[in-house]
């Protein structure tokens, strides 16, 4: 499945930034550039004299609430080792640039979907390897309870819980945009519900990125080890659910990842018990959600139509009876 494409062409103007980032760190900048693609944010590459950094603002998670959502799940990853960027500065909605924003340090690389097509078979495996190890040690870190976001905002007590409200928000979703047929959306609903129901209760919250694809992950330079980038989407779930995005947006484009990543992977820590029955129920939570998402909130009708094919072969993986998405 392709990814979906960059955006955000859009900036609001550079000084209103370079004023920004002086008012949050204290520095005068010596360089500042704005970075043209980006997908769920605005950005400026900015040097200093102590170095270089990174003012970003949201794009289609905005608001303050959404800022502190995910610069507490890239510190907590920080602070725990996961390779990524350190967060530095914080900035309000009445900040010069008019809109929340952050900056953090500069990890000097290029993300991997640029550099994966430059790489010869054994880069490659050397790459899977060692995004494999940075996901695992993302994996290993705790959350006090389930949550939709690491600052806490929505809790559950177990894991179905969670599982649960999150089918039945996209279910009203879909509902309400009309993008797929009722007796697609119930039919898949009902067998979710009734597997949701099988979930044991080994499952322990634990930090999931939830937006694991190439143009997310960095190659650094010189040691050509891997940095994990944008937490926006981050959440206390169970990480079996990273191997949904992991599976349509990287395995299957570029199968060659797949073992060399398990690999580097299970040296860090083990696939849960119940890894594939879990994964199957989490695929067609978020194959749900690709409807309301692509086909309302941001219209794609390339993505769109991905999805519906992603959902009805897990319909018939699953042997649902009926019509199809």
């Amino acid at each position: 499945m392709t990814p979906p494409p960059l955006a955000a062409d859009h900036h609001p103007p550079t000084e209103l930034a370079r004023v920004a980032f002086t008012e949050l760190t204290g520095e005068r900048v010596e360089r500042i550039a704005p970075i043209s693609q980006g997908w769920g944010h605005l950005s400026w590459a900015v040097r200093t004299n102590s170095g270089r950094y990174l003012i970003k603002s949201g794009i289609r998670r905005p608001h303050q609430a959404d800022l502190y959502r995910q610069v507490t799940a890239q510190q907590i990853a920080a602070a725990s080792g996961v390779s990524t960027p350190l967060v530095v500065a914080v900035g309000a909605a009445d900040s010069p640039l008019q809109r929340p924003c952050y900056v953090q340090t500069w990890i000097e690389g290029a993300d991997a979907a640029t550099m994966l097509p430059r790489m010869d078979a054994q880069e490659t495996a050397r790459f899977a390897g060692a995004l494999g190890r940075q996901v695992a040690t993302v994996h290993q870190i705790p959350g006090p309870r389930f949550a939709e976001d690491c600052a806490a905002t929505t809790t559950y007590p177990t894991w179905p819980a969670a599982c649960l409200a999150r089918l039945q928000k996209l279910t009203a979703a879909i509902e309400e945009t009309a993008v797929l047929p009722p007796a697609v959306l119930y039919a898949v609903a009902d067998r979710l519900t009734a597997l949701v129901g099988q979930l044991g209760e080994n499952v322990v919250p634990r930090l999931s990125h939830r937006d694991l694809y190439l143009p997310n992950t960095l190659i650094t330079s010189g040691n050509g080890q891997v940095a994990i980038l944008d937490w926006e989407a981050a959440a206390f779930y169970d990480p079996v659910w990273d191997f949904v995005k992991l599976g349509m947006w990287v395995f299957e484009r570029h199968p060659e990842l797949r073992a060399p990543f398990l690999a580097g992977y299970t040296d860090v820590a083990p696939l849960p018990d119940g890894f594939h029955e879990r994964l199957m129920i989490y695929q067609g939570i978020e194959y749900l959600a690709g409807f309301p998402y692509f086909g309302s909130a941001w219209p794609d009708d390339g993505m769109l139509a991905a999805f519906r094919t992603l959902l009805a072969g897990w319909m018939d993986a699953q042997g649902l009876d009926g019509e199809r998405p």
